[in-house]
């Protein structure tokens, strides 16, 4: 009897033993960024500034000037490769040359690996002209007076030319104007106070063409 009781006991023994000493899967290490991989700070402002102004989406090919030409045809080929559609009336007549020349400039720089096709001499020529032929009218150097044309001034040229109050209509004006809060707020720009958008409206609603 005694030697079963032995027996029991020194089993009892290494089955402890061996339950402590059985090893416990890896806890696989927690990876942490290393300097190498994070964004250099140089790099991180380049995009952040790049994000900057770009073209707000919803602009279609239906909403184009003559969508088939081939300045529109060139237009939505090449410039919605990197970014949303932009409008011609985007920018002005006298504006548009130097934005697509910095356009330009990027595409031909860009990696081959990124399958970005770049424009030829003659597509860049239909382009340009599309985008001249179809600019945003600007009002010129001699505004009309008025209140609120300060604040016209300051805050619609941080995107574009000043357009022509006379473009619009009074009514016209009040969707137009929203379409740029809701522009501005996609471009990441500084957005408008409640006293601008009053002053501004009401210079522009007062200098339009009633229709």
């Amino acid at each position: 009897m005694r030697r079963v009781t032995r027996l029991l006991t020194v089993a009892v023994i290494l089955t402890a033993t061996a339950c402590r000493e059985t090893p416990k899967p890896p806890v696989p290490p927690v990876k942490v960024p290393t300097a190498e991989a994070r964004p250099a700070p140089s790099d991180e402002l380049l995009l952040a500034a790049a994000r900057i102004a770009l073209p707000p989406p919803g602009i279609t090919v239906a909403n184009l000037p003559e969508p088939t030409s081939p300045g529109a045809v060139a237009l939505t080929t090449f410039c919605a490769q990197c970014h949303d559609l932009p409008s011609p009336a985007m920018h002005s007549a006298t504006d548009w040359p130097s934005v697509v020349r910095r356009m330009w400039l990027r595409m031909d720089r860009l990696p081959p690996a990124l399958g970005i096709r770049a424009l030829d001499e003659g597509a860049r020529a239909q382009l340009l002209t599309y985008l001249m032929a179809n600019a945003l009218q600007v009002g010129g150097a001699n505004l009309p007076p008025g209140v609120g044309r300060y604040e016209f001034m300051m805050v619609c040229s941080r995107c574009h030319a000043l357009p022509d109050p006379r473009v619009h209509s009074p009514k016209d004006w009040l969707a137009v104007f929203s379409r740029m809060e809701r522009n501005m707020e996609r471009m990441l720009v500084v957005p408008v106070t409640p006293e601008e958008t009053t002053r501004i409206l009401t210079y522009l609603q007062s200098r339009a063409v009633a229709r």
